[in-house]
Order: C-alpha cells, then sequence, then structure tokens
C-alpha cells in the first residue's frame, strides 16, 4: 500500500524533528523542511496527501502562503500548527483554507489523529448538498451517480466556495485564487458562477449567492 506523503514546514528544527520521527513512525512518508523556499516545486515534485504548516515560518507568514498554495493544488488540505493562540488567527487560517488549527504545544497522539482524518481516501471528497466534489478528479456527481467533469477553474471556485459554506468569500478572494495576482476577468468569473448555478440547481437546498458589491456565498 502506498504510504501517504506529508509535507511539514516549521523552522522550529527541535519540535520538527519530533514531529517527522513521530510521523515516519505512524507509516507516513513525511518530508520536512524549515523555510518555504521553492515551496511551489517541492509540491508539484512530491504531490503530498497533507500539508502540516506553522503559521509563522521565519519572516514569513504561513497564512498569506496558504491561499496561493490552496490554487496551486485546491485537494490537497492544509493543517496548521502554531502557538499563536489568539481566536483571530485561527479563523483567518480557517479562512485561507485550512482543515484545521492545531495549537502548539499540542500531544504527538493529538497531531497523528488529526493527521489521520485528513489523510483518509474519503476525506478527498467534499459533500455539497446532495452533491459530491472530488476535487483531484474535478468530478461533480450526484447522489444517483451521475458525474460532471468541472474545468479547473470550476472545480477551484466551487472547493473554495464550498470551504467557506455559508460564509461571504469576496470577489478579491476568488480573483486571488483563479487569477494569482494576475489581472483578473470579470466576465469568465460571472461565466463560471453562471455554471456553478446550472450545476447545483439540481438540490433546491443549495443557494449560490450574489452578496452586491462584496462576493459570493454558498449556502445549503
Amino acid at each position: 500500500m502506498e504510504k501517504k506523503r506529508i509535507l511539514f514546514i516549521d523552522d522550529d528544527m527541535t519540535l520538527g524533528t519530533i514531529v517527522a520521527l513521530a510521523l515516519n513512525e505512524a507509516g507516513y512518508e513525511t518530508h520536512y523542511q524549515t523555510s518555504l523556499t521553492a515551496i511551489t516545486s517541492v509540491i508539484n515534485e512530491l504531490n503530498p496527501h497533507l500539508l502540516l504548516l506553522d503559521v509563522e515560518i521565519g519572516k514569513d507568514d504561513g497564512i498569506d502562503k496558504a491561499l496561493r498554495l490552496k490554487a496551486l493544488a485546491p485537494d490537497i488540505p492544509i493543517l496548521f500548527v502554531s502557538s499563536h493562540i489568539e481566536s483571530s488567527e485561527v479563523a483567518r487560517a480557517l479562512r485561507a483554507g485550512a482543515v484545521a488549527y492545531l495549537k502548539k504545544p499540542f500531544e504527538l497522539e493529538e497531531l497523528l489523529a488529526y493527521v489521520q482524518r485528513y489523510t483518509s481516501d474519503t476525506f478527498a471528497e467534499i459533500r455539497i448538498g446532495h452533491f459530491t466534489l472530488n476535487p483531484k478528479e474535478r468530478l461533480l456527481t450526484t447522489e444517483t451517480g451521475e458525474a460532471r467533469t468541472l474545468s479547473l477553474s470550476e472545480c477551484k471556485l466551487l472547493s473554495l466556495l464550498a470551504s467557506h459554506r455559508n460564509e461571504v468569500v469576496t470577489r478579491a478572494e476568488i480573483e486571488d485564487v483563479l487569477w494569482q495576482g494576475e489581472a483578473a476577468n470579470e466576465q469568465s468569473l460571472n461565466n463560471f458562477i453562471a455554471h456553478l448555478r446550472k450545476y447545483l440547481q439540481g438540490d433546491k437546498r443549495i443557494d449560490l449567492h450574489t452578496v452586491k458589491g462584496v462576493g459570493y456565498k454558498l449556502v445549503w
């Protein structure tokens, strides 16, 4: 059986060594580094099942980086570990797309439970009302098994909205994910939204709501 690959980034080498050893002993393949250097290349080469990330890595802000990483690899869960315990930091991490935020100091048993949960094969799928989204395959499937392949941009957008269920996602946040700092195409975004509304219309509980002048909110 293929080992689940974990990319762990934390500039605390003492903690990093302990955690990496514990993950390896638990049966995971762990790649540990102390900085965000060449992170894009590392993710492309390693294709990890989980990104374990500190919030403050040297002078870099892991949360700011997370949003771009989610655009690069929307199907890879991000789990933050940090000594920053402020609720505002936790909220900021979750808004950036993190699946969880583990506060330091933590027990290794607790960390391993999180890792097991977010590397399980079932976690790769996102439930949206009567639909199931598989970001890795870009498949949106109905309860009856009918599947539709989404474009990469449609999949990124739906994953982002679903990860912020019942919350407003601003146009700026969406544009950052879809165009990664390049000039955004407003008409393309409008088209993506229209497509998603059409795809999801089979479940009357789902509402992809426009928040005028701000962004969008996916409710179900």
